[in-house]
């Protein structure tokens, strides 16, 4: 898979933020919505059940998310144990993103594990992370501001949940006759760890329809 990221462009739509960095050591910032996956309960399953049986699991589940994200133009950046951290680029990135975590929301109501997703939006830093280790291969990753809401919007969630911030959810502009449409949605701050202010934000219950 080609995890090389495409820099966006200065003009790229969004909330507003700092102005991309030039590339630095085959780096660069790129505006991009951020989507995380945590499964919920990992830990105690991972002490009940045998290492080969934990490791069926995660993958019968983090499949079809990787799928998922791709289906919605998405792509996966890396696995996290249980779970998954993929970026959305382009114009439409915030509604492809929401559309992507709502898709596996619903998923996960009859997930073997079922998970939380977390999604914002913002500036990233991409590209290899380890080039002072010798001997150790590099890893492509996203660092930043954003990928850290994202990681705490996704652990604010209960499975079955997506938690997006308000400003992602406006941008991407979803109307009740789209598919992607949540069956309940609710914005209200949210205290997160390591944010000194609560964060505007929304809560989507995407069951899936009958």
């Amino acid at each position: 898979m080609d995890l090389r990221l495409q820099r966006a462009p200065v003009t790229a739509s969004g909330p507003a933020s700092r102005a991309p960095s030039q590339a630095r050591d085959g780096a660069h910032s790129l505006r991009a919505a951020v989507l995380f996956t945590d499964m919920r309960s990992s830990s105690e399953l991972v002490t009940r059940v045998s290492p080969h049986a934990f490791f069926g699991i995660l993958n019968r589940v983090l499949g079809p998310q990787a799928s998922c994200v791709r289906a919605h133009q998405g792509r996966v950046v890396k696995f996290t144990g249980d779970g998954l951290l993929a970026v959305f680029e382009g114009e439409r990135r915030c509604r492809a993103a929401l559309q992507a975590a709502c898709a596996l929301a619903a998923a996960s109501t009859g997930s073997e594990l079922p998970y939380g997703v977390g999604l914002a939006e913002g500036w990233v830093m991409a590209g290899p992370v380890g080039g002072e280790a010798p001997g150790l291969p590099l890893q492509f990753d996203v660092i930043g501001a954003t990928v850290h809401l994202a990681a705490r919007l996704c652990e604010s969630a209960g499975p079955g949940e997506a938690v997006t911030t308000g400003e992602v959810w406006r941008e991407a502009g979803l109307q009740p006759k789209d598919a992607a449409w949540p069956r309940a949605w609710a914005e209200s701050p949210i205290r997160l760890r390591g944010f000194a202010e609560p964060v505007s934000c929304v809560r989507l219950r995407c069951h899936p329809r009958g």
